[in-house]
């Protein structure tokens, strides 16, 4: 069955991409703790995955969104590298890893 044939899939999945891209901004926005930060962040970036292929589904370029969706993972890749060196840091001064204490670091 061709993915073209099913009308409600492209609801469901531009549906889910949003929900997963506000559950991430939510939690970037609201939490204090930077790993819960980092988690959002990287739910953020999976519905904007789940948006590229659904949009590559609905205008029949499908090898377009999936090369799009690599470049986007390879991105992603190298965000959550520098994020986790960033935590590293955060957390040898503040071992309890709050972003609102980071206001201190002057210098």
């Amino acid at each position: 069955m061709h993915l073209e044939t099913l009308p409600w899939l492209d609801f469901v999945n531009t549906s889910l991409s949003i929900f997963l891209f506000g559950l991430g901004l939510f939690c970037l926005l609201t939490r204090r703790d930077i790993i819960k930060q980092v988690i959002g962040l990287k739910i953020m970036l999976q519905g904007v995955t789940l948006s590229l292929l659904n949009a590559g589904i609905l205008h029949q370029e499908l090898r377009v969104a999936q090369a799009m969706v690599v470049s986007a993972l390879v991105v992603e890749t190298v965000v959550i590298a520098v994020a986790l060196a960033l935590i590293i840091n955060v957390f040898r001064h503040y071992p309890s890893g709050d972003v609102d204490q980071l206001n201190k670091l002057l210098g």
